[in-house]
């Protein structure tokens, strides 16, 4: 489980990924999300040098959107997802409070879409919750049709709500 400072801890229901053995990777409050990023990186680096294996992952997700945040926050997912491929596969679960705002949402939504599409091929599943409710599960080829630049906007970037 990787919580970013902020984010709020998964639900109980969230308890699907419940394996026999847990690590939680929390964000400090001094920490950068690019730090934490590497941290993350790191630690799941000596796991697998010790021989443990990963099947399945939590993302808490914090509210923040800027630029640094989404960017670390998307590093952080890439760098489970390759540590969940480094095995057979498994899953990646993005949270998020269900106070989430649209925009916040939509970025999350946006961000797991992507992962969906890199990892599909490494037995890779992508969900993401806000609170204990599942969005709606994006297909691969879903995800590729909304992850396709110039939809919206004549410079290839797309507007976000």
């Amino acid at each position: 489980m990787v919580v970013e400072l902020g984010a709020e801890w998964p639900s109980t229901s969230q308890a699907e990924l419940v394996a026999a053995g847990r690590r939680v990777f929390a964000q400090e409050e001094s920490e950068t999300p690019a730090a934490f990023a590497a941290r993350v990186g790191e630690q799941l680096d000596t796991l697998f040098a010790r021989g443990v294996t990963l099947g399945s992952a939590v993302l808490a997700c914090s509210e923040r959107l800027d630029e640094l945040a989404r960017s670390a926050r998307a590093d952080l997912a890439r760098v489970v997802a390759a540590a969940l491929a480094r095995g057979t596969g498994g899953l990646l679960l993005l949270t998020a409070s269900d106070r989430n705002d649209g925009r916040s949402r939509a970025a999350l939504t946006a961000l797991q879409c992507e992962l969906a599409i890199e990892w599909q091929s490494a037995a890779i599943e992508t969900k993401l919750r806000f609170g204990d409710d599942v969005e709606p599960a994006t297909s691969p080829a879903d995800a590729k049709a909304a992850a396709k630049p110039g939809r919206g906007r004549k410079d290839g970037a797309r507007r976000v709500a």
